[in-house]
């Protein structure tokens, strides 16, 4: 009864002003959220990637009041070094190289913006309006009136990361910031685009109805969670860059709680099951991810799966009276519905109706009342430490287990999901780099007896149990000793190289994934992959989804907002 009238109270609370990024920040971690925006905590660590950002807005504020035509190397030197600003660096080193970055922007900038036909408005413009019902602002870098009469709206990013134009027009801040805009210029408005001064690449979004309508879903979740008070910690690897790491619940009593930010400072590897089968599987891929940082797009089959994920996350942290109801679980399925990257609406119906109908015979056979019990945890977080012969101490295990089951005689079992459309064979099961990993994690620094794993085909609704022993985990040390060597050594290797002599280091390797690969278009084997079996180059699985995390901070400083 508390909990109905509590949610009955929430849909009256108010949430004051949104932005994307606040949205976002709530998605990353909910007790983040709170910390930054509903309490005092106003604690925040200097960034280096916040005061190069600072000192690019500026620089280019002050280009745009000049006649860039006539822009020469000594005056754009003199430009940011009155702009630039000198907090959070670690050291004169670091300092020079973001330096020496900004110059290469703004030179670059210039080269291509000479002939800047358009009359620039506005620096940092501040706006406001509704969006899925709420109220938002946001502030944009650059406003400008085309020849034309035309309105258009820049955001400068200088993230590393690039997004494409087929993954942008459906990125949440791209759609609210470039709906904001068309309602308040109207008739007037002529585009809004990302700027990534880093790449050198500008880009249209151009958002269709559907990716308006994801974005609605998306806030609307958000809001109701915010409005019910579910301010739960979502620990993961960025927590080591969270200003709130040293107050925060699920960190502060860690050994090193910002071990992830450490590791990958210090030129080591932090490592997860995603970036070492990935890297396994196909060397140019693994570039593409994780050294160029090209974000990958959205994906029916990332979706279907995350979907899985999140409600099976529901159906075994249930907290009602008794086990959960087929019809409950089916509920939580439709609420948790992702409905990102379907490539058309009879697309998207099929695997919603195939879902539905994988959940059905999953309850029926593994989660009837007769068989549920709550998980012992879900979706836990884990950072293990890990050296070897080949890449020396200092370097980190990452990732997130899906389901950890308490038995009745004390041990435990691990279970993982997969949306695969191929099902594998016990072979197969028997000898999974990923299963090796949990154990290894579990036994060796959880100390809890795990009794076996188990993979989770919800399309053929089959479990394909197996076990783990010292022997398993040796031959999986090996191998991530080896790899990581060669990743090590290879990304070295490649400083300085044009990108064509860098590609000849992490050659494409054809893998049963390449059939949903984001580059598959590039590929010199493309041609032979699209002559194979198809089932042989199946959809790319819930297994190898990037998780953007990993990459580090969240480099993508955009010039607006908060």
């Amino acid at each position: 009864m508390k909990k109905f009238f509590k949610k009955i109270l929430a849909i009256f609370k108010s949430v004051g002003d949104l932005s994307a990024s606040r949205i976002e920040t709530y998605r990353q971690c909910p007790l983040k959220y709170k910390f930054k925006f509903l309490s005092a905590r106003k604690t925040r660590i200097s960034s280096p990637y916040l005061s190069f950002a600072e000192s690019i807005r500026n620089s280019l504020a002050e280009i745009h009041k000049k006649d860039i035509s006539q822009l020469k190397q000594e005056e754009i030197i003199e430009i940011l070094k009155k702009n630039w600003v000198r907090k959070g660096f670690s050291g004169l080193q670091e300092e020079e190289t973001f330096w020496d970055t900004g110059i290469r922007i703004l030179a670059d900038y210039i080269e291509k913006n000479r002939f800047f036909a358009n009359k620039v408005l506005g620096y940092n413009e501040r706006i406001s309006g509704s969006f899925a019902g709420y109220n938002f602002f946001t502030t944009y870098s650059q406003v400008s009136r085309t020849p034309q009469g035309k309105i258009e709206v820049v955001s400068f990013k200088t993230s590393k990361r690039l997004q494409r134009e087929d993954v942008i027009k459906s990125d949440l801040k791209s759609v609210i910031n470039w709906y904001l805009a068309k309602r308040r210029w109207g008739k007037k408005f002529g585009g809004y685009f990302v700027y990534n001064l880093y790449n050198g690449v500008k880009l249209k979004v151009e958002p269709t109805e559907k990716d308006v309508s994801d974005c609605r879903k998306i806030v609307k979740d958000v809001v109701k969670k915010i409005k019910l008070g579910e301010f739960e910690p979502e620990q993961g690897p960025l927590c080591s860059w969270c200003e709130y790491t040293d107050i925060c619940p699920a960190r502060r009593s860690l050994a090193d709680p910002r071990i992830y930010k450490r590791v990958l400072e210090s030129g080591r590897l932090p490592i997860s099951y995603s970036k070492i089968s990935l890297y396994k599987n196909c060397p140019r891929n693994f570039k593409r991810v994780y050294i160029d940082k090209i974000t990958t797009r959205p994906r029916y089959f990332f979706s279907i799966g995350l979907t899985i994920h999140k409600t099976m996350e529901d159906f075994y942290t249930y907290e009602g009276w008794g086990s959960p109801s087929l019809k409950w679980l089916l509920k939580r399925y439709r609420e948790n519905w992702v409905s990102q990257g379907y490539e058309t609406p009879q697309q998207e119906e099929k695997y919603f109706n195939d879902g539905l109908e994988w959940l059905q015979n999953y309850y029926h056979k593994y989660g009837n009342p007769k068989l549920w019990r709550r998980a012992w945890k879900v979706e836990p977080y884990f950072e293990v430490e890990l050296s070897g012969p080949k890449i020396g101490a200092g370097h980190i295990v990452v990732g997130f287990i899906d389901r950890i089951e308490e038995n009745p005689d004390g041990t435990f079992t691990i279970y993982d999901y997969k949306t695969d459309p191929i099902m594998r064979t016990q072979e197969e099961v028997d000898k999974d780099l990923q299963l090796t990993m949990y154990y290894w994690v579990c036994e060796k620094f959880w100390n809890i007896k795990i009794r076996d794993l188990g993979l989770i085909f919800f399309k053929f609704n089959e479990i394909i149990r197996t076990t783990r022993n010292e022997n398993d985990i040796a031959e999986m040390l090996d191998f991530l000793d080896r790899a990581g060597a060669e990743v090590i050594e290879k990304t070295q290797a490649i400083q300085g190289l044009e990108k064509s002599e860098a590609d000849k280091l992490f050659p494409p390797k054809i893998n049963k994934y390449c059939g949903g690969c984001d580059f598959l278009d590039e590929c010199p084997l493309k041609e032979e992959i699209l002559k194979m079996d198809p089932s042989k180059v199946m959809n790319l699985s819930e297994d190898l989804k990037v998780n953007e995390a990993e990459l580090g901070p969240d480099e993508e400083i955009v010039l607006f907002e908060e």
